[in-house]
């Protein structure tokens, strides 16, 4: 794991490129992306388009996955990637998401606009990394406030498995 500091702004990185268990395929269920949210997603998107990769595509789990990560982070007052003895792939490998790569970033702020977090993210090699690796096909980004008014941001990349 790779953390980095800005400020008011810390920033951390976890990747995993692995073969996941198998384990049920869930549908994707109708869900509403936040404001928030899909100005997360356009920025990635867009950062993407410039380098002539095709955009992310927001995958229900995923975004099930970094929502409740970011709500474990502003409930703990903790930015991390392991939580309560898990990591991002076992996160989401207990959502059910079969993948064969699996990314995440995290950060936390006070009081910063959603371009400052892309901004930084984008200013950090291993995060930029996860935005732009070819391998990731899919997301989910979850955003959550902690009592002491920083917030926390979850994006989780992935890549599902081919069936076989």
């Amino acid at each position: 794991m790779k953390c980095f500091s800005q400020s008011l702004f810390v920033l951390c990185l976890w990747g995993l490129l692995a073969d996941s268990p198998s384990s049920a395929d869930a549908k994707p269920e109708k869900f509403k992306i936040s404001e928030e949210e899909q100005k997360i997603l356009d920025q990635a998107n867009e950062a993407r388009k410039e380098e002539k990769l095709p955009p992310l595509k927001p995958n229900p789990t995923l975004f099930k996955v970094a929502r409740a990560h970011s709500i474990n982070m502003a409930k703990q007052e903790k930015m991390d990637h392991v939580l309560d003895g898990k990591n991002p792939a076992d996160r989401v490998k207990a959502a059910g998401y079969k993948y064969s790569y699996v990314g995440e970033n995290v950060a936390e702020g006070e009081n910063w606009p959603l371009t400052n977090v892309h901004k930084a993210w984008m200013e950090s090699e291993h995060h930029r990394e996860n935005i732009l690796k070819d391998k990731f096909t899919e997301i989910g980004i979850g955003v959550a406030r902690g009592e002491s008014g920083k917030t926390y941001y979850t994006q989780v990349f992935g890549s599902p498995q081919k069936k076989r």
